[in-house]
């Protein structure tokens, strides 16, 4: 009966990547691969014994649980719509023409960014504010917009895995039963080395960027549109600044975007706009009748969020019945067996992590499954929980953004308008941590030995 059973999950769980795929080709979209497999494993609980009522308050739980991302999508939307309107995303691009074309703008970008997601601790807060404007300015200096876009996901990933505000990062320490200090700490052995190789072969691809003649000609032509439309002044950089505060402050980052919208509203009724004007732009987006200024700046709302909303509803319904089925753990108790050396363990922590993340379509599962099911495992061989975190960070966390049917990805690719394949051989973070977590493992237990650590201290700091 098990066996069928694992049969019957693994057909269906191919038939949903088989209709993701072919949605993503025909249409564009996860969406009906997605619902797809929701309504096969449906069925399937039926068949197996599942009341219709223990289903649907499975599909229930694990939408509550993507609630927060929900929100903050939909508050991404209407964010960016009211910096447009209000004049902030101008004003930012107005100064990085003046301040980011004297460097190598891809080095800067990647800069800017991953400090920001430092602060923020969020990968899709930071592209859905300061990645929108690097957007703009990049694109008006020549830059390819894959090239760019996959510099923004690279530094905005590393405040979700590495942040200590980000709630990837306290997620992965409480269920590694991790000093969070400690982990951070321990996340660094992979993230410098690969923080350095992606600046270095970022610095090489942004050398070939040069503000020329005709170049600066055509930013002095887009800067006189900008000024034209737009009032320009340091008073409407007040809600990204104000957003940074708040979340120095520790306030939840809802409420820190919450304040960001409503301050740039506030500044869009200063300037004059009507409010049933600001209430449109909020809900359809910022669609200027000027052409040339529309041609720069344009979009948001929540209704251009739409799809990736319904997207990550029905992903996290999906994932809901597969852990409340409980139908993926039997996969992963066979996937581990044989392990013979740690390395080989830190290396299938990460295979596991990112089919997990492939699978559900979900970050949190990606950290939660491998974190919970594999701890024992590194407990018998004395190998630290922190060395079990960052294998999950470096994989888990980090190549959400590059699953193009991941609710990460969708949300990116709406956000920054291009697809995930696009911007994916840009991302370099995102898939060279991977590599140097499984190198490292390795290296740190060369030979198949095990880890002897003498105390819980050691443990703690390895």
């Amino acid at each position: 009966m098990l066996k069928n059973q694992r049969q019957i999950t693994a057909m269906i769980l191919v038939a949903t990547l088989v209709g993701i795929l072919a949605g993503i080709r025909l249409y564009e979209t996860a969406v009906l691969g997605l619902a797809l497999g929701a309504i096969l494993f449906l069925l399937y609980g039926l068949y197996i014994g599942f009341s219709i009522g223990a289903l649907w308050k499975m599909m229930l739980d694990g939408v509550k649980k993507a609630s927060i991302v929900l929100v903050v999508m939909s508050l991404i939307g209407m964010l960016s719509a009211s910096w447009m309107q209000s004049g902030t995303i101008p004003t930012m691009m107005i100064y990085g023409f003046r301040y980011l074309s004297e460097f190598n703008f891809i080095i800067a970008a990647f800069l800017i960014t991953s400090v920001i997601a430092m602060v923020l601790g969020t990968s899709l807060g930071t592209i859905g504010t300061i990645g929108i404007p690097l957007v703009e300015i990049g694109k008006t200096m020549g830059v390819p917009l894959p090239l760019i876009a996959g510099v923004i996901v690279s530094g905005s990933y590393l405040g979700d895995r590495s942040s200590p505000m980000s709630s990837s990062a306290n997620l992965l320490a409480a269920i590694t039963e991790s000093k969070l200090l400690d982990m951070l700490k321990g996340l660094l052995k992979t993230a410098i080395p690969v923080y350095i190789l992606s600046m270095m072969i970022y610095y090489i691809l942004g050398k070939s960027f040069v503000m020329t003649e005709e170049l600066v000609l055509q930013v002095n032509a887009i800067k006189a549109v900008i000024e034209g439309s737009f009032s320009i002044g340091w008073i409407l950089l007040i809600p990204p600044i104000l957003i940074f505060l708040l979340i120095l402050l520790k306030v939840p980052i809802i409420y820190c975007m919450s304040s960001g919208l409503m301050t740039a509203v506030v500044l869009s009724l200063l300037q004059g706009q009507a409010p049933m004007s600001i209430f449109r732009v909020l809900l359809i987006g910022f669609h200027p009748e000027d052409i040339s200024t529309a041609q720069l700046l344009s979009g948001g709302g929540l209704y251009a969020m739409r799809m990736v909303i319904m997207i990550i509803a029905i992903s996290t319904a999906l994932n809901g019945l597969l852990e409340g089925m409980g139908l993926l753990q039997p996969f992963i108790n066979d996937f581990i067996k044989g392990i013979k050396s740690s390395g080989q363990l830190v290396m299938k922590t990460s295979l596991i992590s990112f089919m997990i993340a492939a699978v559900t379509c979900n970050q949190s599962l990606a950290i939660i499954m491998p974190g919970r099911f594999l701890k024992g495992e590194y407990e018998k061989r004395d190998i630290p929980s922190t060395a079990l975190a960052r294998a999950i960070a470096d994989s888990g966390v980090v190549t959400v953004a590059l699953i193009p049917w991941n609710v990460n990805a969708v949300a990116i690719a709406s956000i920054l308008k291009l697809q995930t394949l696009q911007y994916l051989p840009y991302a370099l973070l995102c898939y060279l941590l991977p590599l140097a977590t499984v190198a490292y493992g390795y290296i740190a237990h060369s030979g198949g030995a095990e880890l002897k650590c003498s105390g819980k201290k050691n443990r703690e700091e390895a």
